[in-house]
């Protein structure tokens, strides 16, 4: 349970670091990214930083992700500087879809809902 907690804190925190990190870079292309969440390895060498991509094309995402592995080597070296830790994870890129998806489903039950309420 103390391991479950240690990790959670330890993926909020890099959130953080990596969202100011992505917002210091000049690069219009990643600094408006909005990180939705950070899925650590438990002994910190690898973390998916997964970002809001309800918004992005299939090119737009193709962009970000040469972008992003440009930048890579940047980011972890202000995750190091940010952290103090002994070396920053290996970053990796996933474009995270969970609010569309929440969004469909929140349509499809108010459609279900309002077909529920006509038939009454």
């Amino acid at each position: 349970m103390k391991s479950k907690i240690i990790q959670e804190r330890r993926e909020s925190f890099l959130r953080e670091v990596i969202s100011e990190a992505l917002g210091s870079l000049q690069d219009d292309c990643l600094n408006s990214l909005e990180v939705t969440r950070v899925q650590c390895s438990k002994g910190k060498h690898n973390a998916k930083v997964f970002i809001e991509s309800s918004d992005i094309t299939k090119e737009e995402e193709l962009q970000i992700n040469n972008a992003f592995k440009k930048a890579r080597p940047i980011l972890q070296e202000y995750i190091l500087n940010a952290t103090a830790w002994y070396n920053a994870p290996q970053l990796t890129l996933e474009f995270d879809n969970s609010l569309q998806i929440q969004n469909n489903l929140d349509r499809i039950f108010s459609q279900i809902n309002k077909s529920y309420e006509d038939d009454k």
